[in-house]
């Protein structure tokens, strides 16, 4: 991700079993998701959504989503395109599927700087009661060109590994108010400088995907995580986030007793929630882009100082828990 002032699902119903399989739009498959549960007479006669009891804060453990980080981390470098790119990307699929997640991999080649590269965004749906729908996202590659050791733990580990807690947590919940997908994207860093054709690669394909005009309040939010491990957590919400979700954000680090935690910045980010904002869908930034060797310093990002040691189990557990605390509020 980059700062900036100018810069202007597969299947619900199924789960891949190999990579580039399961290609039909995301918002076909939760349309048909809804006409498949009024035809078996389980969409009326289920209690209205709103009844459903709040997400258990407490349930998200700290310890559990900095393991989570670890064993993902051990997948490697993964800058897009690279095989290690590939080997996370099948990880992230075969975990999602442990939990019970409906997964799928969306592969797609594009140019990017001067070279054509194969990503892949792999997405879990947890059906809910509503026809909307919230999708948690987090970027899992690394910056090529830092080093051939490179493996980004707080970007992208941190809320990749966050975010598979998140879905192991949610899979195992009974009842769901929304549908859930947690998005792991791919393609989000530049290969030279971010532009039309260079980053934000994922996201954008996603975006494009769930811009569906027949249906444009069919996404109730997009929050996107990223790096979100710093022991010294001091998450700057980017200006350019939608302010509903922002409001949201507050509220919940205030419920969770760490509103001291969250600020809003001064200035725009470009990261994977501005597509989705381009395209007219709420989205949210959670990001801490102060991770350095002093508060206010950001002199570890994109170097080899990004290492597991920096990675602390309490600040991905005081996200975690806004994360939730956000999903209690979005659509009541």
């Amino acid at each position: 991700m980059m700062t900036s002032t100018a810069y202007s699902l597969s299947s619900a119903l199924s789960t891949t079993e190999s990579m580039g399989t399961g290609r039909r739009t995301f918002a076909h498959a939760i349309a048909c998701m809804l006409v498949a549960m009024s035809v078996a007479g389980c969409g009326p006669s289920r209690p209205d959504s709103a009844t459903l009891p709040p997400y258990d804060l407490s349930a998200l453990n700290g310890a559990n989503a900095l393991r989570q980080v670890t064993d993902f981390l051990a997948v490697g470098p993964r800058p897009a395109g690279s095989e290690g790119a590939r080997g996370a990307a099948e990880y992230l699929a075969r975990r999602m599927k442990e939990y019970g997640l409906a997964v799928s991999v969306d592969e797609f080649t594009e140019a990017s700087g001067n070279t054509n590269i194969v990503f892949r965004n792999v997405l879990g749906t947890i059906t809910g009661r509503s026809a909307r729908t919230v999708v948690l996202a987090s970027h899992y590659d690394t910056k090529a060109g830092i080093s051939p050791t490179f493996i980004g733990a707080n970007d992208s580990g941190s809320s990749t590994g966050l975010l598979l807690e998140l879905a192991r947590l949610l899979a195992a919940m009974p009842d769901h108010r929304h549908t859930i997908v947690c998005a792991f994207l791919d393609g989000e860093e530049c290969v030279t400088r971010y532009g039309p054709t260079d980053g934000l690669h994922g996201s954008k394909r996603l975006a494009a995907e769930l811009a569906d005009p027949e249906r444009p309040s069919l996404i109730a939010a997009v929050i996107v995580l990223d790096m979100v491990g710093d022991s010294d957590l001091t998450v700057t919400i980017p200006r350019n986030s939608s302010p509903e979700l922002v409001s949201a954000a507050f509220e919940a680090a205030h419920d969770n007793g760490t509103r001291s935690m969250f600020s809003l910045s001064r200035i725009d980010i470009l990261d994977d929630h501005v597509p989705f904002r381009q395209a007219g869908i709420p989205a949210i930034d959670i990001i801490d882009f102060q991770f350095g060797s002093a508060p206010g310093k950001n002199d570890y990002w994109h170097t080899d100082q990004d290492t597991i040691d920096k990675i602390d189990a309490n600040s991905l557990e005081v996200v975690g828990r806004v994360t939730l605390g956000m999903l209690n509020k979005i659509g009541r």
